[in-house]
């Protein structure tokens, strides 16, 4: 592998939640430009099932896509909390279960070619009823599925979000959740 050397790095854009990064860099005697997200807002996602094998689901409007799309619970962490805090928050406040128990199944980035920011993925079971508290603006379903059917939609990559497709097929493979066969 090549050293890499950071020649400058500019801010082509700069706000609370993102700023746009220009690096230019030199490896293998050439230098490159790499435009990239660099954001401090980490994000948290949660796989939660049911006492009756359910995986909770939440449908929502999101605009970069232009769709309608199942995703997992999910959020940002506040600024200050642990990822463990803010995905039990995130949860109950999407979904109005609280997670008695909540397992880090892995810490993952989306992007990283373009995306210098994290998920941090949960699993969640004891799920004690509370209510739903959304933020302001924000619209979503919950729909509680068999995890046999959330499977087979993975499996025929019938969902967008990887957080739904790597949550799922961690908590498989760890044994924390079966299928029918």
């Amino acid at each position: 592998m090549a050293d890499i050397k950071i020649l400058a790095s500019k801010v082509l854009f700069e706000h609370p939640v993102v700023r746009i990064v220009v690096d230019s860099v030199e490896y293998d005697g050439h230098q490159h430009r790499f435009f990239y997200l660099d954001s401090a807002i980490h994000a948290v996602a949660t796989l939660g099932v049911t006492q009756d094998n359910q995986i909770l689901l939440t449908r929502q409007y999101r605009h970069p896509v232009r769709a309608y799309i199942y995703d997992l619970p999910a959020g940002k962490l506040n600024p200050q909390e642990s990822p463990l805090d803010g995905a039990r928050r995130e949860f109950e406040e999407e979904t109005g279960y609280f997670p008695k128990e909540m397992i880090p199944l892995t810490t993952y980035n989306q992007f990283p070619g373009m995306l210098q920011a994290s998920t941090h993925l949960f699993f969640a079971r004891d799920l004690i009823p509370t209510r739903q508290n959304l933020d302001e603006g924000e619209f979503l379903e919950v729909e509680a599925w068999p995890v046999q059917r959330v499977l087979d939609g993975v499996l025929q990559g019938e969902f967008l979000d990887g957080s739904i497709q790597l949550g799922l097929l961690l908590a498989l493979q760890r044994g924390l959740i079966k299928t029918l066969s």
